[in-house]
């Protein structure tokens, strides 16, 4: 009796991930989601060592990373709506694909020495327009793949497999760099992008909504009625007001900062923040397996908070990093608490939205949470300008969300009444 009951859960949990690996369309999602996160891995961080080491611009690094934002946070809301119109896999293999082409043009510039800091920019304003409209179908159409209570277990399966791609993905860019050249490196990001183009295209669920008179509506029409069902549901508001300064405080700081403290305090090489971004992703990779492990149903909005505020405390200790190894131990940790929180938040909003607006909310809250992230960007850039170190920076900015998240987490009843 007892060893029967001792074997009941791993049997049960077999059959959860058994049922998820037999659905043939969500395979095609899953495989595809491998290949787009390592083409983005891949591609930041050798657009990000482009800038720094090619181009020596470390103060424009902030204003390319804002270029592409900014299409994004104005697009993004048109992107759902499509997203609940049109065939979500055509939307992602289009996207994927000129996504593919820009990096191939993009390699050829290089390869030519006609690229230039300009340039780049333009490159990065056109992936931020491609994103808009990427994003909101990615995420809309793993829950039209699964069942409701496949959700938060399918979005663990695809999170530890993007975070072992983005685990990676620095590095293969790091040695492709270092050994290798820029040319190579994004033709290698070009080709991932149109293999995981090809898979999209075989998924043959009808995740089409079907033809009744809402399709014919005005898109902005469409995009209103986001907006109030948005607003009848109090914890979407708290997620989207939460998010927002998340990413303000979040976002630029650690983007653009941890480049920087490699090169400048640490006097690093690429192979150095392919270490950091990778042991970011290791991180985020165990708090995936352990998130799918669990599979986490009560206090979600709790768990999730009080995740971010240790996130945000582990950055400060990141702020006086002196050494790699502190930088890899921190990261790890703080990939942990951001990859469980990534999971069970995303998870609760699928579940508690209909699936005809599943495009639209989805756009809303990546509009809401992106929305501040040019404004971090340019906050951190400017404040590079005027003198102010990036460890300063990144020390006082994760203060102040420490600060933020407990405030919200003692304030707010919302947070403590769901599940």
């Amino acid at each position: 009796m007892g060893t029967s009951l001792a074997h009941e859960p791993k049997t049960v949990r077999k059959q959860k991930f058994g049922g998820l690996l037999s659905n043939r369309q969500f395979l095609f999602l899953w495989i595809a989601s491998i290949f787009t996160g390592l083409s983005f891995s891949i591609y930041l961080i050798s657009e990000t060592w482009f800038v720094l080491q090619a181009l020596k611009a470390p103060s424009k690094l902030g204003i390319i990373m804002m270029l592409t934002t900014i299409p994004r946070v104005l697009l993004m809301s048109v992107g759902g709506v499509m997203a609940d119109r049109i065939k979500r896999s055509h939307v992602i293999m289009i996207t994927n694909s000129t996504r593919g082409l820009l990096v191939l043009g993009l390699a050829l510039l290089i390869l030519n020495s006609s690229m230039n800091l300009y340039l780049l920019g333009v490159f990065a304003l056109l992936f931020g327009v491609l994103d808009a409209f990427f994003w909101p179908a990615n995420q809309s159409m793993l829950p039209t793949l699964v069942k409701k209570e496949q959700i938060v277990r399918a979005n663990s399966l695809v999170q530890t497999t993007n975070q072992l791609s983005l685990l990676t993905g620095p590095v293969i860019a790091g040695f492709m760099i270092k050994f290798g050249s820029f040319f190579g490196v994004f033709v290698c990001t070009s080709v991932l992008l149109f293999c995981s183009s090809i898979l999209i295209e075989q998924i043959r669920y009808p995740d089409h909504p079907s033809t009744d008179n809402k399709q014919k509506e005005p898109v902005f029409r469409q995009l209103k009625e986001g907006i109030v069902y948005v607003k009848t549901v109090p914890y979407l508001l708290l997620t989207m007001a939460t998010s927002i300064f998340v990413n303000l405080l979040l976002v630029g700081p650690l983007n653009i900062g941890l480049p920087l403290m490699v090169d400048q305090h640490l006097k690093g090489d690429v192979l150095s923040l392919s270490y950091l971004e990778s042991s970011l992703a290791l991180g985020m990779v165990a708090g995936a397996f352990l998130t799918g492990i669990l599979n986490i149903k009560r206090k979600r909005p709790i768990i999730s908070l009080s995740l971010i505020a240790v996130l945000s405390f582990l950055n400060i200790f990141l702020s006086q990093m002196t050494a790699l190894w502190h930088g890899i131990i921190l990261l790890s940790l703080a990939g942990v608490c951001l990859s469980i929180s990534n999971i069970i938040a995303p998870s609760l909003v699928q579940e508690m939205t209909e699936k005809r607006m599943m495009g639209r909310v989805q756009s809303l809250m990546s509009t809401a949470s992106m929305g501040f992230i040019p404004l971090s960007f340019a906050l951190v850039s400017a404040l590079l300008s005027s003198g102010l170190p990036i460890d300063i920076i990144i020390l006082y900015s994760s203060i102040a969300l420490t600060v933020f998240v407990l405030t919200v987490l003692w304030r707010s009843k919302t947070i403590r009444t769901i599940d």
